[in-house]
């Protein structure tokens, strides 16, 4: 078992992360805000992520493969040392 303070130190730091994220969220959508950026639907399936997008008066869409996505946030996550994978 792993140290109780060790434990409440991993704790306060997802809390700090997590907020860092929300931070980074709400930067994210101002810009694309800014950018005329706005999503119009979104489908999430099991082995992609469509979503159909409008900047301006131009319509688009993109579809993004889960495993990618997941494999990026999990990279991400490991390099922070939020995970130990």
């Amino acid at each position: 078992m792993n140290r109780p303070t060790a434990l409440l130190r991993q704790l306060l730091i997802l809390e700090l992360i997590q907020a860092h994220i929300v931070r980074e969220r709400a930067r994210v959508k101002a810009q694309m805000r800014a950018e005329g950026l706005h999503i119009v639907e979104r489908q999430d399936g099991d082995m992609d992520i469509r979503v159909e997008f409008r900047v301006g008066d131009h319509y688009d869409e993109a579809v993004f493969m889960r495993k990618m996505l997941e494999a990026e946030a999990a990279n991400r996550a490991k390099r922070t040392g939020m995970i130990s994978r």
